[in-house]
């Protein structure tokens, strides 16, 4: 009698375990219908779609990348105390840069095979930095600051971020973006 009881409570045992690893096991597999998956971003430690993501920023690719030529940086500064900071590495670039007010400050570490980049600071104390090393890559940054105090900082450049285009105001203080593939 004992050893029936023994034996059925190991054999409820064995099946439980068994449906259990069953039930919570969890498997990656590819989206059947052979269609792409949709890609999430996380911004401000929230899950949003790309549409949702592209109303804040135009990721679109910067139709300038395709006929750049040479290396150029071009700086315009009116006010005191402005600062840029260029350490370029490229194939092809076509930096323009714009600082129309105080203490404003620059810097950039491109190592990318083409960039081109446009940016504005008008008002006092805005900062840029920009830092993407992938010799493979082809990126833009289209950015303008308008207001005092403004921060915006991108390390790294993936699919979603190598070209972004935006107006930086007081409502948006600081953006930071970093990027890993």
């Amino acid at each position: 009698m004992k050893t029936i009881l023994t034996k059925k409570t190991l054999v409820a045992f064995v099946l439980f375990m068994t449906l259990s690893q069953i039930s919570f096991s969890q498997n990656y597999s590819e989206d059947e219908s052979g269609s792409e998956t949709t890609t999430v971003t996380e911004l401000n430690g929230e899950n949003v779609s790309p549409e949702v993501f592209n109303s804040f920023f135009n990721t679109t690719v910067n139709t300038k990348l395709a006929t750049v030529q040479g290396n150029s940086v071009f700086v315009t500064q009116i006010g005191e105390y402005n600062k840029v900071a260029a350490s370029v590495i490229t194939n092809a670039s076509d930096i323009n840069i714009a600082q129309n007010g105080d203490l404003n400050k620059v810097q950039l570490v491109y190592e990318v095979d083409k960039v081109v980049a446009d940016l504005a600071q008008n008002g006092n104390e805005n900062e840029i930095k920009d830092y993407v090393i992938d010799t493979n890559a082809e990126i833009s940054l289209d950015l303008t600051q308008n207001g005092d105090d403004l921060k915006f900082e991108r390390f790294g450049a993936n699919k979603i971020s190598r070209n972004i285009k935006f107006t930086q105001t007081e409502a948006s203080p600081t953006i930071i973006i970093r990027s890993f593939k």
